[in-house]
């Protein structure tokens, strides 16, 4: 996890981002970890603006909330509606990952949430190791096949056999490493043709851990070999 640009800045900086991006032949899927800005900020609307000079599709958020508490469901649902507003006018898609704690963590809360929200500018950013996690130990190949329809975004990493949180060590998440049947998750994935992109999420490389550089590179060359045969 990196931050990758900076929010309020001058069209120019965007414009060179882009351009940097396109130089390497990579695209840019989403705008993710938008600098501590939440939704329910008016300061949400320079992520948006953010969002639209680098041409991201899409901004990708965490649901918030708590688990298995209505009115905290309901709060979510209205602020993401609120915001999802606000994006459609950019035509930008909102797109909420269900996540251990959060309001929206398995798949019966991700269901419903769906059918509570603007689906054209609204869906699922979709983890397994999250869904792997949940207090109900749910089968993420079965869970992705049925949110399959409300998927707007993709994650894969591997992670240990156990369901308890925190998500890691870093070992465990490399695909091939850990205890998620990944082949048949992909599987899957090669069926959801709206969506162009899987993005590998790997946590606890980041700034402060001292990671040397070869050590990133490692990882993401070990995680390419397993999957880059899976994605056919």
């Amino acid at each position: 996890m990196a931050p990758h640009l900076e929010i309020g800045k001058t069209a120019s900086y965007y414009e060179e981002i882009k351009a940097r991006v396109a130089s390497h032949g990579l695209a840019i899927e989403s705008v993710a970890g938008t600098g501590g800005i939440g939704m329910d900020s008016p300061a949400f609307d320079a992520v948006i603006e953010a969002a639209q000079q680098v041409g991201a599709p899409a901004i990708a958020e965490g649901a918030g909330g708590k688990s298995d508490d209505e009115e905290s469901f309901k709060q979510v649902v209205e602020l993401v509606n609120v915001t999802a507003a606000r994006t459609s006018q950019a035509g930008i898609k909102l797109s909420l990952k269900p996540h251990v704690n959060n309001a929206v963590y398995s798949t019966e809360t991700a269901l419903r949430f769906m059918r509570e929200v603007d689906r054209e500018w609204v869906g699922i950013n979709f983890d397994a190791s999250h869904i792997w996690r949940t207090a109900a130990a749910e089968d993420p190949v079965g869970s992705l096949q049925q949110l399959r329809d409300y998927i707007a975004m993709l994650r894969i990493r591997d992670n240990r056999e156990s369901r308890e949180g925190p998500i890691g060590p870093v070992e465990t998440q490399i695909p091939g490493k850990g205890s998620i049947d990944l082949p048949a998750l992909v599987a899957v994935m090669n069926t959801i043709d709206h969506v162009p992109y899987v993005t590998l999420e790997i946590v606890g490389t980041h700034g402060g851990t001292d990671t040397p550089l070869a050590e990133v590179q490692r990882v993401v060359e070990e995680s390419m070999t397993y999957l880059e045969p899976l994605f056919v």
